[in-house]
C-alpha cells in the first residue's frame, strides 16, 4: 500500500477509525454554572480517565479532513499542560515541562520549541471557538495516541504507549479506501445546468454527491478549471462563468471549499479536475472571457513579448504550451489549490495540444517558437517535451506540498492516436516508464468489446484489446492504472461497424468492462463519464447493472 492510499477515506469505512485528537484554543466559558455535558458521542481518555466536556467549552466533532476535533483547554489541562492564546497572531500555545508547542490558525504546521513540524489538518474556528490539531502536539510531549473504535474514544497515554486498538501511526493502513477507486466525473457541462446562486448551487452539489454515494462511488473528479478560470478565489485565474454566470464575477462564496467539504462528509474523495491550456470552447466563448483573464490581458497590454502566450487556433484560444511562463502559471495554479484546499487529487484529462498542420501557417500553432528555439529535437518530440515539462512541474509542486495528493492524467484511449505527430503530443511512454510524472494514468477506454475496424475485424482499440495494451504500458513503471469508462454510450446507436450497435444489443457492457479489468489484477480503479448521463432514461438498465458491481 502506498503512502497516498494510507491516508484516504472511503465510503465503506467508518469515519471514526480516523479520529486524531484535535483541541480548541482558549475559549471563555461559563465557569459559574452547573456542569452540563456536551452532546457528542466522541470521547477522550487520558491514562484511563475520561475527559469531561462541560457545556460552553465546545464538543468533539469530526472535521472534513476526517480528523476528530475536541476542546482545547479541557484536554490540555487534563494532560497537565498550561495553555495560552495570542489573539493578535491567532496562535494557541501549550507548555509542559521543557516543551512549548505553538499552533497557528489555518496553517498545516505547528511549532515545537520553535521548529516547524508539518501536520495533516489545520486549526479552525468553529462556532466562535478555536479548534487545533493536537496529534503532533501530543507526540511532541511524548504521549501515545490511539483510537478505540468500539467506544469511539481517543485514547491518550502520557507514557508514550498505545492502546491495543488502532495506534496513531498505523491508522492510515486501516482507513484507506478498499483498494479500488470508483469515481464519478463531474464536468463543467454539469455546471451549465446548475443554478448560479449560492443556495441553489450547494443544493445541486448535495444532490449529486448523494447520488454518487448511492451508486457506490467513493470519489468524485470535479472540474475546478475548464477554461482558464477558477471555481474558487484565485490570484491567477478569474472566477468561472459556470459558478457566477459571468466570468470574473465573484459569486460571494467559495464553491470549491463547499464541494470538498460536501464530498468528504459523505466519505467521497475529491479530485480537482483542471484543463491546463484551454481558454475557449463550448460553454465559454471569447466574448464571455473576462478582461481579467490572463489570455485577454496578454493580448491587450501593448506588450508584444507576450502576445503569443495565447494562440488562436481553428477559432478557439489556447495557452501556448511552449512558453515557460505559461507552464509556470499552470504549476502555480495547481500549487494554489493544493496549498489551500484539502483535495485528494489533481486530475488532467486529454486536452493538451490541438491537432496541427506544420505546412499550413494558419494551423501550425507554435511552430514559430520551435523555429526560434534551435532545438535538435523533431518538432513533434519538441512539443511532447513541452507537455512533459509542464507535467513534471505540476507533479513536483503537488509532491512538495502534500505527497499524499495523487496527480494523474486521463488521456484519450487509442494509443496509436496518442503517438501521432500532428495532435495531442502526449508522451505516455515517458510518463509510464519514468518517475516524477504521474501517480496514475487513466486512459479513456470508450469502446465496447465488439468494436470493429473498417475490415470487420475486432479493432485494436476494442475494449479488451485496448485494456491489455494499457496494462502492458503501465507495467513499464510504478504508475497506477485506472480505467475511464463512458456511460454516454449506454443504450445509444454508437457507430461500431456492427450491423446493430453493440450498445443497443446489451445493457451490461460497462459492468462487464469493470469485471474484465478487475479479473486481470492489474487495474486499480475506474472513473465514469459523466454524472448527468447516469440520469438519462436510455442509460438506466446499464446504470443498474453497474451499480450491482460497485
Amino acid at each position: 500500500m502506498n503512502k497516498k492510499e494510507s491516508f484516504k477515506i472511503c465510503s465503506k469505512v467508518i469515519v471514526g477509525m480516523v479520529a486524531f485528537l484535535v483541541v480548541a484554543a482558549m475559549c471563555i466559558a461559563p465557569w459559574g454554572q452547573e456542569p452540563v455535558f456536551a452532546a457528542s458521542d466522541l470521547g477522550v481518555t487520558i491514562d484511563g480517565e475520561a475527559v469531561v466536556f462541560q457545556s460552553g467549552y465546545g464538543e468533539p466533532f469530526i472535521d472534513s479532513n476526517s480528523r476528530t476535533l475536541v476542546p482545547f483547554r479541557v484536554v490540555m489541562e487534563a494532560f497537565g499542560a498550561s495553555v495560552s492564546w495570542d489573539n493578535d497572531n491567532r496562535t494557541a500555545s501549550v507548555v509542559k515541562d521543557e516543551t512549548t508547542v505553538q499552533v497557528p490558525i489555518g496553517q498545516e504546521y505547528i511549532l515545537v520549541n520553535g521548529e516547524s513540524v508539518l501536520n495533516d489538518t489545520v486549526a479552525v474556528i468553529k462556532d466562535e471557538r478555536t479548534y487545533l490539531p493536537i496529534r503532533a502536539v501530543l507526540q511532541a510531549f511524548g504521549a501515545g495516541v490511539s483510537w478505540d473504535d468500539a467506544n469511539r474514544t481517543v485514547v491518550v497515554r502520557t507514557d508514550g504507549t498505545v492502546n491495543e486498538g488502532v495506534p496513531e501511526s498505523d491508522q492510515g493502513e486501516i482507513i484507506s479506501r478498499s483498494g479500488e477507486l470508483d469515481a464519478m466525473w463531474i464536468s463543467y457541462l454539469e455546471y451549465m445546468e446548475m443554478p448560479k446562486d449560492e443556495a441553489g448551487f450547494k443544493a445541486a452539489i448535495d444532490t449529486m454527491f448523494d447520488r454518487c454515494v448511492d451508486l457506490g462511488m467513493n470519489a468524485v473528479i470535479v472540474h475546478v478549471r475548464s477554461h482558464c478560470d477558477a471555481m474558487y478565489p484565485s490570484q491567477y485565474y478569474p472566477w468561472s462563468n459556470f459558478v457566477s454566470g459571468t466570468q470574473g464575477v465573484d459569486p460571494g462564496y467559495d464553491p470549491l471549499k463547499y464541494m470538498i467539504s460536501a464530498a468528504h462528509n459523505r466519505g467521497l474523495e475529491f479530485h480537482a479536475w483542471l484543463n491546463p491550456y484551454r481558454v475557449t470552447g463550448y460553454g465559454c466563448y471569447w466574448k464571455q472571457v473576462a478582461a481579467s483573464n490572463p489570455a485577454k490581458v496578454w493580448l491587450s497590454d501593448n506588450d508584444p513579448s507576450n502576445d503569443r502566450w495565447v494562440l488562436l487556433h481553428k477559432g478557439e484560444y489556447y495557452l501556448n504550451p511552449s512558453v515557460p511562463q505559461v507552464r509556470q502559471m499552470v504549476a502555480d495554479g495547481v500549487k494554489e489549490i493544493v496549498s489551500n484546499y484539502d483535495v485528494d487529487g489533481i486530475h488532467f484529462d486529454d486536452y493538451f495540444y490541438p491537432s496541427v498542420n506544420d505546412k499550413d501557417s494558419s494551423l501550425y500553432f507554435d511552430k514559430p517558437e520551435y523555429d526560434a528555439s534551435g532545438s535538435t529535437l523533431s518538432i513533434a518530440d519538441w512539443r511532447r517535451n513541452n507537455v512533459n515539462k509542464m507535467v513534471q512541474d505540476v507533479y513536483t509542486v503537488v509532491k512538495a506540498i502534500n505527497p499524499d495528493v495523487e496527480f494523474g492524467i486521463s488521456p484519450a484511449g487509442n494509443v496509436d492516436n496518442l503517438r501521432r505527430n500532428d495532435a495531442n503530443f502526449v508522451d505516455i511512454d515517458t510518463w509510464l516508464s519514468h518517475s516524477g510524472y504521474v501517480d496514475y494514468i487513466m486512459p479513456q477506454l470508450y469502446w465496447g468489446f465488439e468494436r470493429r475496424d473498417a475490415s470487420g475485424n475486432i479493432a485494436a482499440y476494442a475494449y479488451e484489446n485496448n485494456l491489455n495494451t494499457w496494462i502492458n504500458l503501465a507495467a513499464k513503471g510504478n504508475a497506477k492504472l485506472y480505467i475511464g469508462l463512458n456511460m454516454a454510450n449506454a443504450g445509444c446507436n454508437v457507430s461500431d461497424n456492427n450491423s446493430v450497435s453493440e450498445w443497443l444489443c446489451y445493457d451490461d457492457i460497462i459492468a462487464r468492462q469493470v469485471l474484465t479489468a478487475r479479473a486481470t489484477g492489474e487495474v486499480d480503479g475506474f472513473a465514469f463519464f459523466r454524472y448527468a448521463i447516469f440520469n438519462k432514461s436510455e442509460a438506466q438498465k446499464e446504470v443498474a447493472n453497474l451499480k450491482q458491481k460497485l
